[in-house]
């Protein structure tokens, strides 16, 4: 007990502060950081760093890790974009990991799964995909954004017609035009409208397959899943999920929608990223062996594309180690958005109750917007200004929660957006 409680602790440092530390204390050492500045770094304040002047053009440009602290154009910002739910990206049990496999076994494999391509590393990761999400077997490719193709071509066989949220990322939107069978769509999370289109577009012999996302990436909100489960059922209806935002975040175990749901099921299938919740990347589909070797051959990707490359692979694999021995982090990201929906609830602004880390809103106008969202940058503060999938034509602000953000970092946000408003 005693030994668990240090790794827990070990975890928790590093995550939050050892790599801002470690990186202040290199440049202390090298005369390019005061100790006025170092002090700030250590206490979570927010200063420009000496690179500060280097200019790249109109774009933004990432010069460090991802994390709840993170140097963009040289100046360093409390930071509430990207998708680093845990703040893994930049953990430095990854990173070594990450060196470890280079060091051992090159960059990648240099060849396609189907031959000489498979290497202990990536059939670590599936095996660890597996675990993690309680299935027989899992296939783990380049991106996620391939994940909903994957499970479309690998199903073909099964349905006829496809019935899509019109709102769905350009994942499944790819992966449904490439299909070539009948498509279906309906209004964005309406349940009712899926079931008018239901009742008037499938012919009694059409099994549909429903083709949506999980975790909407803009506003952040659910699929109301069990609504379309009801509906479908007469049907024999499949469902594939891009689960991209769920992964890792949603459920008692953090195996997404359909266990925030309690849904079982032979007809649920869906696909995931490790780039995001895992601080790793590539995609992958989970099932069992039967469905997992089809998968491989119906495919091209197995047999005719380079896999993900082995420092990304190794860092994929501690990543997921990590999140599934470090539940208590999933409890402190959702106390985190907690916090961070109820001081934007007392700004005025509507929120809802569930532990998504992705906040949103908007103000009256994409310029007003533009305002805001440069104030803030102005106070070492980053909250993108987006027009993502299923944004308004004005564009959102769009916050990230993290579970290495302090309480001290959320009230900041919530208090320097008061005064702009």
């Amino acid at each position: 007990m005693e030994k668990k409680n240090v790794e827990k602790k070990e975890i928790k440092d590093i995550t939050r502060r050892d790599f801002m530390t470690k990186s202040a204390l290199g440049m202390l050492s090298l005369g390019l950081l005061g100790d006025q500045a170092l002090s700030e770094i250590l206490s979570g304040e927010n200063i420009e760093l000496p690179s500060g002047q280097l200019q790249w053009g109109g774009i933004y440009v990432m010069e460090g890790p991802p994390g709840p602290l993170t140097v963009i154009n040289g100046k360093l910002y409390l930071y509430f974009g990207g998708t680093g739910y845990f703040a893994l990206h930049g953990h430095l049990h990854l990173v070594e990991a990450a060196i470890s496999a280079v060091k051992k076994y090159g960059i990648h494999p240099g060849t396609s799964r189907s031959g000489f391509g498979n290497n202990p590393i990536l059939l670590d990761v599936e095996k660890r995909i597996a675990d993690f999400f309680g299935s027989e077997d899992a296939f783990y490719f380049v991106s996620g954004y391939l994940g909903p193709l994957v499970l479309l071509q690998t199903l073909r066989d099964k349905y006829d017609v496809i019935i899509m949220d019109e709102t769905s990322h350009f994942a499944v939107k790819d992966a449904v035009n490439s299909i070539g069978k009948k498509v279906l769509t309906f209004k964005h999370r309406d349940a009712e409208n899926l079931k008018k289109v239901v009742v008037k577009g499938l012919k009694p012999d059409e099994r549909p397959v429903l083709c949506t996302d999980g975790i909407f990436p803009t506003f952040g909100v659910i699929a109301p899943i069990p609504d379309y489960v009801e509906i479908l059922k007469p049907y024999g209806g499949l469902f594939v999920l891009d689960d991209a935002h769920a992964v890792g975040v949603l459920g008692a175990r953090g195996r997404g929608t359909f266990e925030y749901y309690g849904l079982k099921g032979e007809n649920l299938y869906f696909s995931g990223t490790l780039s995001k919740a895992f601080g790793g990347e590539g995609g992958f589909i989970c099932g069992s062996k039967e469905f997992i070797e089809k998968a491989k051959t119906i495919t091209g990707i197995y047999s005719g594309a380079t896999p993900t490359g082995n420092a990304t692979a190794a860092a994929s694999a501690k990543g997921i180690e990590i999140v599934k021995s470090h539940p208590e982090m999933r409890q402190q990201l959702y106390k985190n958005v907690e916090l961070a929906k109820k001081g934007l609830r007392k700004l005025g602004f509507p929120m809802n109750d569930t532990p998504v880390p992705i906040v949103t809103w908007s103000l009256k106008s994409a310029d007003e917007m533009l305002r805001v969202h440069k104030a803030l940058m102005d106070r070492n503060i980053i909250v993108p200004y987006s027009k993502y999938v299923g944004a308004p034509a004005g564009g959102v602000l769009r916050a990230s929660i993290f579970s290495e953000h302090t309480e001290e970092q959320i009230n900041r946000l919530i208090n320097e957006l008061g005064k702009l408003i």
